[in-house]
């Protein structure tokens, strides 16, 4: 009697257990890719005559997106979300303050100037996921808004150290094109800025506009 007891007691707790995984395997509201971290190498496009990048300057993101599917398979739709970036660039460019006007020279060494920005990104998404398929092909663009909080420079011209708390030439609203597109975890990620990083009108003191765009090439990872 004991040994009937203890196996139907089995048999109902396996029973139970199968029972929440499969109803856990089949929820027809299963959302993905609600967190992302992305690492990058960042660039400038669209660069004067006298300007020159030398060193890996690097950033790196990452935040909350909320999945919104269209359809009842839930892999097309698009997503909303909002997050945190820091981002390095390393040229010979400074913005600097002198008898308070303000002037962009270009300097013989390099300089790294270093910003912290909030990110509000919209995606349209494709992805072949399905109840059960954790891994899977996505592809997911969009566009990213940005504002920076801040700027920091600091650097080396002729010798001398050069410190700037803040770079008064950068355009805190920016907004961007991205493209993520991979398999499972690893994703390749393009963000290509639609906005000059610096303010608009801003030369060189030999009079050519700084009409500089990032861009930024990495990888992106996405989390439920």
């Amino acid at each position: 009697m004991r040994k009937a007891i203890f196996l139907f007691l089995i048999s109902f707790t396996n029973f139970t257990t199968y029972s929440q995984l499969d109803s856990i395997a089949v929820d027809p509201n299963y959302l993905e890719d609600q967190l992302y971290f992305s690492t990058t190498y960042n660039a400038f496009t669209n660069t004067p005559n006298e300007f020159v990048q030398d060193g890996f300057a690097y950033g790196f993101s990452g935040g909350f997106i909320k999945d919104i599917p269209f359809n009842k398979r839930r892999n097309f739709g698009v997503a909303i979300g909002f997050g945190y970036a820091y981002n390095t660039y390393i040229q010979n460019i400074i913005a600097s303050e002198l008898a308070g006007t303000y002037s962009t020279s270009t300097y013989k060494d390099s300089y790294t100037l270093k910003t912290n920005s909030l990110e509000l990104p919209i995606e349209f998404r494709w992805r072949t996921s399905t109840l059960e398929k954790y891994k899977f092909w996505r592809v997911y663009t969009g566009i990213t808004f940005s504002y920076i909080l801040n700027s920091f420079s600091v650097g080396e011209s002729y010798a001398d150290v050069v410190s700037i708390t803040k770079a008064i030439e950068v355009e805190k609203l920016q907004y961007s094109l991205t493209l993520a597109a991979g398999y499972g975890t690893w994703n390749f990620y393009v963000n290509y800025s639609l906005t000059p990083f610096f303010k608009k009108n801003t030369e060189l003191t030999n009079g050519e506009n700084l009409d500089m765009s990032t861009f930024k090439l990495g990888l992106m990872f996405y989390f439920l």
